[in-house]
């Protein structure tokens, strides 16, 4: 559950053999790290994940309603690779 206004970071971490592309619907997103490195200024909806990698992305929680996150491949949709964002 988020607040409206307030910036939140998402920690990414791709355990699995997969490529995963993840979505944010309804928002953007600035990548802020991919592994070790630090980056900013990358505004994006839908970040790549390799295998076995991770991510930080932080998103400004602006848009209130229901807000799906997901990957992209049906199949892993189907499997539970999706969520519900909720505003207070």
């Amino acid at each position: 559950m988020v607040t409206n206004g307030k910036r939140y970071r998402l920690l990414l971490n791709n355990n699995s053999g997969d490529e995963h592309p993840v979505h944010l619907h309804r928002h953007s997103f600035e990548i802020t790290k991919i592994g070790d490195k630090p980056m900013s200024g990358v505004i994006k909806d839908t970040i790549s994940m390799p295998r076995y990698s991770t991510a930080e992305i932080d998103f400004i929680a602006n848009d209130p309603g229901p807000t799906f996150f997901h990957c992209h491949h049906q199949d892993h949709m189907d499997e539970g690779f999706a969520g519900l964002i909720t505003y207070r």
